[in-house]
C-alpha cells in the first residue's frame, strides 16, 4: 500500500513574507528621501562642531570633494588676530572657526557630548563605549548603516545640554563618514600646552595661542580658497 504525502503548500508564506518586504522597502524609501531632501542634507559643505568637556572635534564634510576633514583642538584655543577663542558656546564656537580660518559654512550643528552623553551617543551607534571624539569618529567611519534611517531620531533625541542636531544632520554625517575619504589634524599653538593667564580682579584663565603659520596650514587642510 503505498502512502501518500502531503504536499506542503507555501505559497501563502512566500506571498506573506513579499508582502512584509516590499511594506519594509517602501517604508524605508519614504523615510530615507524624506531625510536626504532637507536643506542640511542637500548642502555642499556642513560643519559639525563636536565638543567632550574641554575637547572639540570640529567635521566638515565636502560632498562636492567626498572628503571629510577633522580638526582637533581644545578650550581656550586662542586666536591674537581676531582675540576669539573657544568658550564652550555655540554661537561663539562656530564664529571662532567662521572668523579664524576665513570659512563661512551656514550650515552648520554642534552636538555637545560632555557628560554623560559621549557614552550614550556611542552606545546608540556603535554599541560601545569610546575614550575620545576621535575613537568616536573613527569608529563612526568603519561602521554599516544600512538601518541608520530608523535610528537617528532616537540618537538625537537622547542627546541632552547645547545641541541643534537633527535627524537630517545625523543621517548625513554618518553617510559622509562610511563614503568619502577622511583626514585628521589637531590645532598646534605657540606653546605645547595652554598658558595660564592672570588678571586681577577676574581671576585666571587658560590659553592656547595660535600663531599665523599654523592658521595658514589649517586652512589649506581644510580647503579654504585664498
Amino acid at each position: 500500500m503505498r502512502i501518500r504525502r502531503k504536499r506542503r503548500n507555501f505559497a501563502p508564506l512566500i506571498v506573506t513574507i513579499l508582502v512584509v518586504l516590499g511594506v519594509f522597502s517602501i517604508v524605508y524609501y519614504t523615510m530615507r528621501m524624506s531625510l536626504k531632501n532637507s536643506p542640511v542634507y542637500s548642502a555642499e559643505k556642513v560643519l559639525y562642531i563636536m565638543r567632550n568637556g574641554d575637547d572639540y572635534a570640529f567635521i566638515l564634510l565636502n560632498s562636492r570633494m567626498e572628503s571629510v576633514k577633522v580638526l582637533y583642538a581644545e578650550k581656550g584655543l586662542y586666536d591674537p588676530q581676531t582675540g576669539k577663542y573657544l568658550k564652550g558656546d555655540p554661537i561663539d564656537d562656530y564664529a571662532f572657526f567662521k572668523d579664524v580660518f576665513d570659512i563661512d559654512i551656514p550650515q552648520w550643528r554642534y552636538v555637545d557630548l560632555s557628560g554623560k552623553n559621549l557614552e550614550k551617543f556611542s552606545k546608540s551607534l556603535l554599541g560601545k563605549d569610546v575614550q575620545n571624539l576621535g575613537d568616536l569618529i573613527r569608529g563612526l567611519k568603519r561602521r554599516r548603516g544600512f538601518f541608520d534611517v530608523f535610528i537617528v531620531g532616537k540618537v538625537v533625541r537622547s542627546l541632552s545640554g547645547n545641541s541643534n542636531l537633527d535627524n537630517s544632520a545625523l543621517l548625513k554625517l554618518l553617510d559622509s563618514l562610511r563614503k568619502y575619504d577622511l583626514d585628521e589634524r589637531t590645532v598646534k599653538g605657540i606653546t605645547r600646552n595652554p598658558i595660564t593667564v592672570e588678571i586681577e580682579g577676574v581671576g585666571s584663565y587658560k590659553r592656547l595661542y595660535i600663531d599665523e603659520r599654523e592658521k595658514e596650514g589649517i586652512k589649506e587642510f581644510l580647503g579654504v580658497e585664498g
